[in-house]
Formats: structure tokens, sequence, C-alpha cells
């Protein structure tokens, strides 16, 4: 149990008040434990909207690990502990992460990454302290396919599968509509300059650092100067997709890099239209894995799918 006294000379809500002070005691469990009677003010029951007065007497009549304040230790708990896993066994662990959260981060600070969501998830269902390892990434605004090992083995296996493409990867985006392109394989040099974190596509190699791409692209549905498209990878660059496609005119909705940003705030699109829905395996001579020939894994399809049947986005 705790009591606070609030200090302020400007009135607050009680609910941002709370969660400025405790950041676990979010507003959605601030309302459970207010039904409960586990938060009152000056000893009486009360409400999330409540606004708070200088001298107000706050008890709280909760677990001390809703008490946590952030560190670099306890980081992932301030993570939402939400997880869609696609499929899992003995080596492998496959989920799908929403647009807009990182898979991983170098700072601490940035809570809500896909392995945190992964760590407070094992930690929330007891399922111990050996977290799978990622075995790739997707950038944080692309939702979709992540594939992590749960051993040192299967790591090694699943790299050595994206390294020899092994792995088949397809997505699926929402371009603005570029009518001289038809559907086809594509192919180009991408070139990454690191310090920007930005690629560029040419016709032609820029420097020796220049790599070939190789993209297919397949319409699925039109409207309005728009397209949804399938992409087929047959080769795995840095932001090759949304890159290459914006060189050919078809910028991916949402892309505020190498998208039309004018475009995107007139859609008030927050990420790119883009989403890793589609993995297959090929054939695997591997004892220990041979089980994942040919085997499949997909995730729904993203909301701007259904956007598009009904010719809206």
């Amino acid at each position: 149990m705790k009591e606070i006294v609030f200090n302020e000379t400007k009135p607050k809500r009680l609910d941002i008040y709370i969660n400025e002070q405790y950041p676990l005691i979010r507003p959605n469990n601030l309302n459970k434990f207010l039904r409960q009677n586990k938060v009152k003010v000056n000893g009486n029951k009360t409400a999330s909207g409540h606004k708070l007065v200088k001298g107000d007497v706050i008890s709280l009549y909760l677990n001390d690990e809703m008490f946590l304040l952030p560190n670099k230790e306890n980081a992932f708990m301030f993570a939402s502990s939400s997880l869609e896993i696609l499929y899992e066994d003995d080596n492998i662990f496959v989920v799908n992460k929403p647009s807009g959260i990182s898979v991983i981060s170098d700072s601490w600070q940035e809570f809500d990454t896909l392995i945190n969501r992964i760590k407070h998830y094992y930690h929330k269902n007891n399922l111990g302290e050996d977290i799978p390892q990622l075995c790739h990434r997707i950038d944080t605004g692309t939702c979709g396919i992540v594939v992590l090992a749960k051993n040192e083995k299967a790591l090694e296996f699943m790299f050595s599968m994206f390294r020899d493409k092994q792995l088949k990867k397809k997505y699926i985006c929402a371009v603005k509509n570029n009518p001289k392109i038809k559907d086809g394989i594509y192919k180009a040099f991408l070139t990454k300059n690191s310090q920007r974190g930005f690629v560029t596509v040419s016709d032609k190699p820029l420097n020796n650092a220049s790599q070939n791409i190789e993209t297919g692209i397949k319409t699925l549905d039109s409207f309005d100067g728009y397209k949804l498209m399938d992409i087929n990878l047959f080769t795995g660059r840095t932001h090759q997709i949304r890159a290459h496609l914006a060189y050919m005119g078809m910028a991916v909705l949402g892309d505020s890099k190498y998208g039309d940003n004018n475009l995107n705030r007139r859609l008030k699109l927050r990420y790119q239209l883009l989403c890793s829905y589609h993995l297959k395996f090929g054939r695997i001579e591997d004892k220990d894995f041979e089980y994942l020939s040919y085997k499949e894994i997909s995730c729904p399809m993203p909301w701007f799918v259904e956007n598009f049947k009904n010719r809206k986005l």
C-alpha cells in the first residue's frame, strides 16, 4: 500500500497524475482498480477523471510490482505484454509485429519494442528467462512476420536459411499507382548510406558497395490512383521494397522516408502500408529441422486490405 500527496498548484486528472508517477498503472488498469476500491482519494471512492487539488491524499492498495520505475533491467515491464503468436515449436517462435514498434532498440528507454513485448509475455506467463533470439528484422513502420529462435542451433539454422535464400518472403502493400509500370520482376542497384539511414536505387551501380536488387510485383486491386500490390522479394536488402517502388514512381503509402509526405498527411497515415504476410521454407536436409520443409506461415491481412475492398483508405 502507498499513500501519495498531490502537491501541484494546478488541478490535474487522477488518471494522468497516477500514470506520470507510476507508468505501470496505465489508465485502463486504473479504471479496474478504482472499481475494486483499490485506489481512493482522501479515503473515498472516485473516478479516473477526478480533478486532484493540492493536498489531496491518494491511497493505492496495489502490489509492489505496480510501483516499479523504469531502469535498464526492468524496461520490458513497461512494454505491452500483448503478442500475436503465429507459430511455435521447440526451435522457432514466429510472431506478428504491429506497425509502429521497433523490433529492438539500442536505447533501453524505448520500452515498447517487440523484444520487450516478448520478454514481458514470458515473464507474465512464467515461461522462464531464455527469451527467443531474433533471426532477422523488419522496419518499425512495417507490420507482419518476425521469426525468432529458441536455441543456438535453431538460430544458426535460421541464419543459414536467410543467407542461402531458402525462405520465400511475400509482402503486401498499398502504393501510388504508376500506370506505366506493369506487373513483373524488376532489377536495379541499391546503395546504402549508413550515416543517413537511407538507401538510393539506381539503374547502374553508384560505387563498389552498390548491391543488386530484384523485386517481383503483382497488382491485386486498384482505385482512385492507388494500387494494392503483392511483393515477392528475390533479394532482401535494407529498405528494398520502399526504395525500389519509390524509384519506380509507386511510393508506398504512409512511407515518410521515400514516399510522398503531402499525400501521407492528407490520408492521415502514420506508418507505411506494408506488411510481411507470408513465409515459406524450402526443402531442408538437416535432420533436426527437416520437419519444416516447405512449411508456410501467414499472418492475418492488415487493415488496409479490407479498406481497399471497400474503396477507402
